[in-house]
């Protein structure tokens, strides 16, 4: 007997059996599970207010901005689009007070849209305001020259000429609008109303200038009245002289 033999394939054949048992399978650790807290950001209140949304040539503007409740920036700022030139700019930017407000004054010489806006912070939006439009008017004024004396008459200051004398009216239109065109009204009085005299148009000078002789052949013993007028363009309103007062004597 090969008794070592046999036991080996004994052995052999109880291992092929008896394989070692697989080792349990760990368990995955479960994944730690993050949850991210979204906080939903508020919009705060902001509005904007004017001293006016029509002024005359180089008025002032007061502009009022009002912020909200914010958690913590506190700046605004103030844009405009000017009308004539297209082109936009930060006016200005500041602080509100305690009360919410930021106000400032500005010097305006022509037609502009105006908006706030507030860049938000971590806990609020960025919020801007809606577009306002501030019209600004034109300057035109003018005087008579060559006259030789003033008068009273129903209420309103006279030029008087003599009928030799050249009556000159001269002025400017403000701001600068050399080259546009300007309205020249001439009017009579016939005892009852005013008759108009015809109206003609005119280029403004260089420096924006306008001057207006009147021939010498106007009819003795009538009271006219004279106004120049600007029309206006996308950067100013239009304006006028008003009527200028003037009388032809011997």
């Amino acid at each position: 007997m090969k008794l070592r033999n046999s036991f080996a394939t004994v052995l052999a054949a109880a291992a092929g059996v008896m394989g070692m048992a697989a080792a349990p399978a760990m368990a995955a650790a479960p994944a730690t599970t993050h949850v991210a807290t979204t906080v939903a950001k508020k919009t705060p209140q902001l509005t904007t207010t004017f001293s006016s949304t029509a002024l005359g040539y180089g008025k002032w503007l007061k502009v009022t901005v009002h912020l909200g409740p914010t958690a913590t920036n506190r700046t605004v700022s103030v844009h405009v689009l000017n009308w004539g030139t297209r082109q936009s700019f930060v006016a200005e930017t500041g602080k509100v007070d305690k009360a919410g407000n930021f106000t400032f004054n500005w010097w305006d010489a022509q037609t502009r849209t105006w908006w706030a806006s507030f860049s938000g912070d971590a806990s609020d939006n960025a919020v801007t305001t809606k577009g306002v439009a501030v019209h600004v008017g034109s300057l035109t004024s003018g005087s008579f020259s060559h006259y030789y004396a003033t008068k009273s008459w129903n209420g309103h200051s006279v030029k008087e000429f003599h009928a030799s004398s050249v009556p000159l009216l001269q002025g400017t239109v403000t701001p600068n609008k050399s080259g546009q065109n300007i309205s020249v009204d001439a009017q009579y009085y016939n005892g009852r109303s005013w008759v108009s005299n015809g109206a003609k148009s005119f280029a403004l000078s260089s420096g924006s200038a306008f001057g207006i002789e009147f021939e010498p052949s106007w009819p003795k013993g009538f009271e006219y009245r004279t106004a120049v007028s600007y029309g206006g363009d996308l950067s100013n309103g239009g304006s006028s002289t008003g009527w200028e007062y003037w009388t032809v004597t011997n």
